[in-house]
């Protein structure tokens, strides 16, 4: 997950409906890494231009938009109003981090039913003030621009900022596929009690604490640290394969072969080898021991069997 962090803007928006063709922005939110919000408002139902215009001078400093569910909603939608307007940019310089994409295959390391940034500021203990959502806020601002009531007004922008907010902490969330990508280093390893424990040093930080279990491998996750532990059987490590499709099993023998090497066994004896048989087996001697960068690549491929829910 390489970007540059302080070069990045979490932004979302409010709209009239979910046609930018017969619909209106309300509000574009933006906030940066430290918290700072800065929103502009459709006073008058007429300032879509005024503000898209602003909204687009004030992210030109950034290289990086951050958003939820943005790459289906928030830019489609906005960049249908640049055209509109025949405003004079684009987002195309921008890199594009649409954390509903992102985090969506986590979802059930969370226990999450439903995927919507309500569900993953729930999860983080988050709680809203703003009761507005849906057709309700479509109303609420009908309502001020009908009588100019300031509370119409105030829960408007109240929803737009605990939207922002929100974005902001879930943003920690980031953390699980960096994870998978590697991003940890290694603090220790050791065989102990027929096991193999490795301590980690997370680069980004997990933001709940929490512990993972599959066939008799651990993962503890404490914010900046985690512990890895595996099961010896019979003196030998499980090194779990992340390309299960290319392989198949022989439940006979208990190992994989490569597709490429299906010609040469009985087809009778193998089957399609899935994420939970798909593994080889090796012990865990002085040379493997040794290598701190073969040890490192091992709990990576273990990590990813244990959090990849694909």
């Amino acid at each position: 997950m390489e970007h540059n962090i302080q070069q990045s803007l979490f932004f979302d928006i409010e709209t009239t409906g979910l046609s930018a063709d017969i619909s209106a922005i309300t509000v574009i939110g933006c906030c940066d890494m430290d918290g700072n919000v800065t929103q502009w408002f459709n006073e008058d139902g007429l300032s879509q231009k005024q503000i898209l215009t602003d909204f687009l001078a004030f992210i030109q400093p950034y290289n990086t938009l951050i958003t939820f569910n943005g790459k289906t909603f928030d830019l489609p939608f906005l960049t249908s109003k640049i055209k509109e307007f025949k405003i004079n940019a684009s987002f195309d310089q921008y890199e594009h981090l649409d954390l509903y994409q992102i985090l969506k295959p986590y979802k059930n390391l969370w226990g999450l039913k439903n995927f919507r940034q309500k569900n993953l500021e729930e999860y983080l203990g988050i709680q809203r003030i703003d009761k507005l959502s849906g057709k309700k806020l479509i109303k609420t601002y009908q309502d001020y621009l009908e009588n100019g009531e300031i509370k119409n007004k105030e829960s408007l922008l109240l929803h737009n900022h605990e939207d922002l907010i929100g974005l902001y902490k879930i943003y920690s969330l980031i953390s699980y596929p960096a994870l998978l990508d590697k991003e940890f280093t290694l603090s220790s390893y050791f065989i102990e009690n027929d096991h193999f424990v490795a301590h980690l040093n997370l680069d980004i930080q997990i933001p709940v604490s929490c512990n993972y279990e599959k066939s008799g491998i651990s993962l503890t996750l404490d914010h900046s640290n985690a512990i890895l532990t595996c099961p010896l059987e019979n003196g030998h490590l499980k090194h779990y394969l992340k390309d299960y499709k290319n392989y198949y099993y022989l439940p006979m023998e208990d190992l994989v072969i490569h597709k490429s090497m299906k010609s040469f066994v009985d087809t009778t004896s193998i089957i399609r080898a899935d994420k939970n048989n798909c593994y080889s087996k090796f012990t865990p001697g002085d040379s493997f021991l040794s290598a701190k960068t073969d040890v490192t690549n091992y709990c990576a491929d273990i990590i990813y069997y244990i959090l990849s829910e694909k």
